[in-house]
């Protein structure tokens, strides 16, 4: 049994096989999935990386604050993760409606979705906007 712990590297090697360790994906997630943009249905995922970059623009009317990030779900599975889903941090169970859950959480958009399931770490890396 091989263990590679570099701390710049976040895998290890185990009998030849890549795998994510484990202390970074302390995260969860719910996603908000639509098909027809009506229906929303709730995928929670739990031992996710999530990554949050806070960032002010400055525009003509003054400062613009936002939010920005990328989540890491570790899978070999096909996803049903798209373009216009919505994302909230943590296990949530509340129905959709966009201005009630913007009102309790903070809600991400999501702009980008990277299959990354071939190689030695198959995971998904997804983009969100707020």
């Amino acid at each position: 049994m091989e263990c590679n712990r570099n701390r710049w590297k976040s895998t290890f090697v185990l009998w030849g096989v890549l795998i994510m360790n484990d202390r970074f994906f302390i995260h969860k997630i719910t996603v908000y999935h639509t098909e027809d943009d009506e229906i929303f249905t709730r995928l929670h995922f739990d031992k996710v990386y999530f990554r949050h970059n806070k960032k002010t623009n400055l525009v003509d009317k003054g400062l613009q604050e936002g939010s920005t990030g990328s989540i890491t779900i570790p899978t070999t599975e096909k996803l049903d993760v798209f373009t216009n889903d919505y994302i909230v941090e943590g296990t949530v169970e509340d129905e959709f409606d966009l201005s009630t859950l913007q009102e309790k959480y903070q809600i991400f958009k999501v702009v980008s979705v990277d299959d990354n399931r071939k190689g030695g770490l198959p995971h998904y890396k997804i983009g969100v906007s707020e």
